[in-house]
């Protein structure tokens, strides 16, 4: 690890963000003016909401290739039951219930729901999970402007630690992500930043409230972040920004129970 990894998760100012998808928890801050660019959005991780997918039709009236395999395996609802987390398991029975109605209407908006994952290789056995190449092959996604959305609970990891990934990354115009277990994955997170730098540029960050933080060189970091990554080239001035974070009027906190976490581990 280098002394200023902290460093890397500094944004850079651009003009035009705006928030998309849920007030809460599954809405992102995404770079508006380069919507208009977009042929797809290809979100991994669909979590029975699709306010997001919607609104993105809304805005462009492009298609969305949605991606989730966990919608309808039972065994969290069987784990909930074993603990005794009525709460929990009602709450899940309630999801896939209304998201049998959900799926009817995704046509009207574009989106195509497919009930596979992304891994950093194809993989065979319970779920189906498969390469970001694989998809784009599949999906004729080599010479498209993509929106790529990507919350997949750690999954992320295997995906990004491989090198061959950042050459399918110059057709994604905004990287949007929620990083996962950051204190396991110092390391990995180090490598992907420095990768994705040479493509992207980080121009928004925000905190899951839920997870709480830990320390690192005596800076408060969280245990989950999620963020904005745009393609250099929307950028020709690169300039670092001066926002508090959270920003008001922009953030909202993903658990609406609990105070947004401030942001500043990323100053020197």
């Amino acid at each position: 690890m280098t002394n200023d990894f902290l460093k890397k998760f500094r944004p850079f100012h651009v003009d035009g963000l705006r928030r998309m998808g849920h007030q809460f928890d599954g809405g992102y801050v995404v770079h508006y003016p380069s919507l208009k660019d977009a042929d797809y959005l290809v979100n991994y991780g669909v979590g029975y909401k699709v306010d997001f997918e919607k609104e993105f039709f809304k805005e462009t009236g492009k298609p969305t290739l949605a991606f989730d395999p966990t919608l309808y395996d039972v065994s969290d609802f069987i784990g909930y039951l074993k603990k005794g987390q009525f709460v929990q398991f009602a709450r899940q029975v309630k999801n896939l219930f209304l998201w049998n109605f959900k799926k009817r209407s995704l046509i009207n908006h574009k989106i195509t729901f497919v009930e596979e994952g992304i891994s950093g290789e194809d993989s065979r056995g319970r779920g189906v999970y498969k390469s970001l190449y694989t998809h784009f092959k599949e999906y004729n996604l080599f010479d498209k402007n993509i929106i790529l959305k990507i919350d997949v609970e750690g999954a992320e990891y295997p995906v990004f630690n491989d090198p061959k990934v950042y050459n399918l990354l110059h057709n994604s115009i905004q990287i949007l992500m929620e990083l996962h277990n950051i204190e396991k994955n110092l390391a990995n997170l180090e490598y992907f930043m420095d990768n994705l730098s040479k493509t992207h540029s980080l121009v928004h960050i925000h905190s899951n409230n839920h997870v709480g933080t830990f320390n690192y060189k005596g800076k408060n970091v969280p245990e989950a972040l999620e963020v904005t990554f745009l393609l250099n080239k929307y950028l020709p001035n690169k300039e670092y920004s001066t926002d508090k974070y959270p920003i008001k009027g922009l953030d909202s906190p993903c658990y609406k129970t609990k105070p947004d976490l401030t942001l500043d581990f990323f100053n020197a």
